[in-house]
């Protein structure tokens, strides 16, 4: 049988990599609490959680996931799906796309959740960065050997350009491409990958709409303790948006979206930011695309609290929302790198 896609409904996922990837992460429980509530409300239309086999020590956040299906309401489970990210060595973070280590990473994640289908949720898994060692196509090919067999059922791609789609589209059914996208990283709409992948339909899971933190209510209204506020040794300290001269350069743009968000829209920041994504997703000429293909953002967000802070004052955006929000950018260009210099190889291969 020729596999076919995963469907993704709903408008929203939902990352849990902050749930797990930190230096303090919160008490399990209360995590479990938090995925429950956000995927049990239907105004949010969660049904996609995205995690990773390498965030985390231990496999902490497959460990959460596990006990989450099965502390969850199998009717709920049923209709969830998982997008898993792995191929990626946790001691130094580096990809390995080849066919003995995707497998092992492959056994691995799936080795934490029910074999039997509908008792668990589906298993979508995604090579989390392209291995320059090894052809993309083999990858896919070796990801889709655990797809036929029933190990898992489907095929994500992540931090791909339009070559590595081409390739990995011509092995296998792809469910959903997971890209950064947000008011502060625009770059899928001005490199061709959104159009391109407008043009096959394939969803995008837009990571990081809140541009890790940065579009929310409480970086502006702390913006003198924002960057001080940051633990030692987090991994933001390192990114091109959370160096000073870029932050306070960003804060021009950043105060005219919140006075936008809250003189206009009458909505928080972070609601305005994913509204944005929201009225983009299905857009009809857009940027010059003729119907934009659906776009799921994935805020995270540890507590309840967070989550109703993210996902409880959106709105309805027009066009000339849509005009008013890119006039602002455009009259002050954001400042800095999705990453930093040293990564940004490695982004869209």
């Amino acid at each position: 049988m020729t596999p076919q896609p995963i469907e993704i409904p709903g408008r929203f996922g939902f990352g849990t990599m902050s749930m797990t990837w930190t230096a303090q992460p919160r008490p399990t429980e209360e995590s479990i609490k938090t995925l429950k509530y956000v995927t049990s409300h239907s105004e949010y239309g969660v049904k996609l959680l995205n995690g990773g086999e390498f965030y985390g020590p231990n496999d902490a956040n497959l460990k959460l996931l596990q006990q989450f299906v099965s502390e969850n309401d199998p009717k709920i489970n049923e209709s969830l799906i998982l997008s898993i990210k792995g191929g990626v060595d946790p001691v130094n973070l580096k990809p390995n796309g080849s066919e003995e280590y995707i497998a092992k990473s492959i056994e691995n994640v799936a080795s934490y959740f029910p074999k039997s289908n509908p008792s668990r949720p589906k298993l979508i898994y995604e090579a989390a960065r392209v291995d320059p060692n090894v052809p993309y196509q083999d990858t896919v090919s070796y990801i889709k050997e655990h797809v036929d067999n029933g190990t898992i059922d489907g095929i994500s791609l992540s931090e791909v350009g339009i070559n590595s789609i081409e390739k990995a589209t011509a092995i296998a059914p792809i469910s959903c491409v997971e890209l950064e996208l947000s008011l502060f990283s625009q770059d899928i709409l001005n490199n061709g990958i959104l159009a391109f992948l407008s043009e096959k339909q394939i969803p995008i899971v837009a990571y990081s709409p809140l541009c890790r933190g940065i579009l929310t209510d409480y970086c502006i209204e702390h913006a003198d303790t924002f960057l001080s506020e940051i633990p030692a040794g987090h991994f933001k300290l390192h990114l091109d948006k959370f160096q000073p001269e870029n932050f306070n350069h960003n804060l021009v743009a950043l105060k005219k979206l919140y006075a936008y968000a809250h003189d206009v829209k009458h909505t928080s920041l972070e609601s305005l930011a994913l509204s944005w994504i929201l009225k983009i997703s299905g857009h009809s000429n857009y940027h010059g695309i003729e119907k934009v293909t659906r776009i799921l953002p994935i805020p995270s967000g540890s507590t309840i609290d967070r989550v109703k802070l993210n996902f409880g004052n959106l709105v309805e955006l027009s066009d000339d929302d849509l005009h008013a929000i890119d006039l602002i950018l455009k009259e002050n260009p954001v400042k800095g790198l999705r990453y930093n210099a040293q990564i940004e190889g490695t982004l869209f291969q």
